[in-house]
């Protein structure tokens, strides 16, 4: 029977620590993975619907030189595709994308960088402590630089 010293306990409620830090970045990384999968999507879908409706404006324009009523097709379809393009601007989907894209990276990276720290066996508990704050440090600046 082997008795864990005090030394042994804390570092073993540190290194579980770690451990709930770790899954911690892990889920954060994968609904930010999901928010930027679902809105690139409706972004991809908006720039080709944008797309097309210019050119089958510019198509019903130049029709238009032989079959005149054309122009009025050719100006919704120039109007849908303001409306799309200006419903981008306002929901900022190009901002939103890079920041999901970001925060996702940021929290593979710490994610990595805290099972780095977790295969060490050497560590003391007063460096488990350390990299905790360390990592609850960048936590934190992960959280104030990201779109919600």
């Amino acid at each position: 029977y082997y008795k864990m010293s005090e030394e042994d306990k804390n570092i073993k409620e540190k290194r579980k620590r770690l451990r709930e830090l770790h899954k911690h970045c892990i889920n954060q990384s994968n609904i930010y993975r999901k928010r930027y999968k679902r809105l690139k999507v409706k972004d991809d879908l908006c720039d080709v619907v944008h797309t097309t409706l210019n050119f089958s404006a510019m198509s019903m324009a130049i029709s238009a030189i032989t079959f005149p009523p054309l122009l009025i097709g050719s100006g919704v379809c120039s109007g849908l595709g303001l409306v799309i393009v200006q419903a981008q601007r306002t929901y900022n989907s190009k901002i939103r994308l890079t920041n999901y894209n970001v925060a996702t990276l940021q929290y593979e990276e710490l994610a990595r960088e805290i099972n780095a720290v977790l295969l060490r066996n050497h560590c003391s508990s007063k460096e488990y402590f350390e990299y905790i704050e360390d990592i609850n440090a960048k936590l934190n600046m992960i959280n104030d630089s990201r779109l919600l």
